[in-house]
């Protein structure tokens, strides 16, 4: 196995300029980092991380402390960081956080342990106080996905509200004039603009909105299909439904189906996150497409001090067969 000694002397270089170069620290010329990456190539030496750390008074890992109801979208910011950090020589951590009162316990162990150079958060964790607040305490550096509040770190944040405002839009180009929504989960901030949209789409419609055709969700298919009796049982059910995230759609799916409810032809149905499951329905769910790789990934570059260009993460909305009959 190929030592730190071994590319120095095949690059021609001292045992210092490889770890600096390994390190990614500043001020090393082009030239030599070239040498460096080529030998390291050549020889296909890899790092022991023990010894960058302690070289380097780093531990080059970013921690990833997560709960979401939703495994497709922990999945993608998980695939998206981890190539970040690989690419970086970086190791990603992740671990699942309990809501309750061990929450605050659980964080300070992981960083305790692990001492990370930097941590990502994403919802509902993102946007809970006590949760960011203790993050800032450990003097971790922070990047919030789809965070929603005015809290410590820095935050990626999506235009929900447009897209859901468009999401609207198409089903009154459908004919749709009684939309119902599902809310998203409360402890979501970011996500309560996806109800912001759905509000500013019946207005350009001059539609009224009325708080029967407004249920409550927990971003979960059990929440969808609770959501979904209580709007079909109304004297006048809503001809289309629209859901916070594909989950809770997919439960209002799953309940037309068993009420016998042609979908699109009864009653439309939305969601939001385009998931695998949006995919897998019958018949396949119209949906938003969020970047959610590319936000693991911007993540992860903000933390290890890349250039990012957020212009450049947008959402799709990918119109299928349960809101219209291609």
């Amino acid at each position: 196995m190929p030592t730190i000694l071994d590319v120095a002397r095949h690059a021609g270089v001292s045992m210092k300029t490889v770890s600096r170069v390994l390190n990614q620290e500043a001020h090393v010329r082009p030239a030599l980092q070239a040498k460096v990456k080529e030998a390291v190539e050549a020889l296909g030496y890899r790092p022991n991380l023990a010894a960058r750390q302690l070289a380097g008074q780093r531990s080059f890992i970013i921690a990833y402390p997560f709960n979401n109801p939703s495994p497709a979208y922990i999945t993608e910011v998980l695939m998206g960081a981890a190539r970040a950090c690989r690419d970086k020589g970086y190791h990603l951590v992740s671990e699942p956080i309990d809501l309750g009162e061990e929450a605050l316990e659980m964080i300070e162990r992981l960083v305790r342990t692990l001492r990370p150079d930097g941590m990502i958060l994403t919802p509902p964790l993102c946007d809970m106080a006590r949760v960011v607040e203790h993050v800032e305490r450990l003097k971790v550096p922070l990047v919030r996905i789809a965070g929603g509040l005015d809290l410590y770190g820095e935050a990626i944040q999506m235009d929900d509200r447009a897209i859901s405002r468009e999401m609207v839009a198409h089903l009154v180009q459908q004919g749709h004039r009684r939309i119902g929504f599902v809310l998203p989960h409360p402890d979501h901030a970011m996500a309560q603009s996806r109800y912001r949209g759905y509000l500013d789409g019946l207005g350009d419609a001059g539609i009224a909105p009325e708080e029967s055709l407004i249920r409550p969700g927990r971003f979960d298919v059990e929440s969808g299909a609770e959501a979904a009796h209580a709007l079909l049982d109304l004297p006048q059910p809503p001809t289309a439904i629209f859901a916070a995230n594909d989950y809770m759609a997919l439960g209002a799916m799953r309940v037309a189906h068993s009420r016998g409810l042609a979908i699109p032809g009864d009653v439309a149905i939305a969601g939001f996150d385009d998931s695998s499951g949006s995919r897998l329905a019958f018949p396949a769910l119209t949906t938003v497409r969020q970047p959610v790789r590319a936000l693991g990934e911007t993540a992860a570059a903000m933390l290890l001090g890349e250039k990012v260009d957020l212009s450049q993460l947008r959402h799709e909305l990918l119109i299928r067969p349960s809101t219209a009959i291609c």
